[in-house]
């Protein structure tokens, strides 16, 4: 039953000149330091749309009109909660500013699609979020 799962969002933001970069948010010491995409959680009574758009906007300063890209996880999470996690694309403007949250995150950094593997995230969902993006991308520009 999935209104019994614990919901969340995943936001992709992809930028620059020609969309070829990519933005990854660092998490703080307490988190591992690991680097990711937007995360966060579904408020209740708050749909998966609205809730990425206050999450790119609370993590990243950004206000974007966002893409429901074809994918989402079902997993448990570090608290022992089941979770269904839906994921979206930002593509944003090259001149955007990013202003993080510092109570979540240490630092950002654009980097290039290119130089992008799947050690460049802390989490492999986060690495399926960015390869799944990156095709809608191709496919749609």
């Amino acid at each position: 039953m999935e209104n019994t799962k614990h919901r969340k969002v995943q936001v992709v933001v992809i930028g620059g000149e020609e969309l070829n970069q990519l933005l990854l948010l660092q998490t703080k010491k307490d988190r591992d330091e690991h680097w990711q995409n937007v995360t966060g959680s579904v408020d209740e009574g708050e749909t998966f749309y609205s809730a990425a758009q206050r999450e790119l906007e609370e993590e990243t300063g950004i206000q974007s009109e966002l893409i429901e890209l074809n994918l989402q996880f079902e997993f448990r999470d570090r608290w022992g909660k089941d979770v269904i996690e839906k994921v979206f694309l930002a593509k944003v403007e090259e001149s955007v500013e990013v202003k993080i949250s510092e109570e979540e995150h240490q630092d950002f950094k654009w980097v290039y699609l290119n130089d992008l593997t799947k050690e460049s995230f802390g989490f492999e969902s986060n690495w399926k979020s960015y390869t799944t993006a990156r095709d809608w991308i191709e496919d749609n520009n």
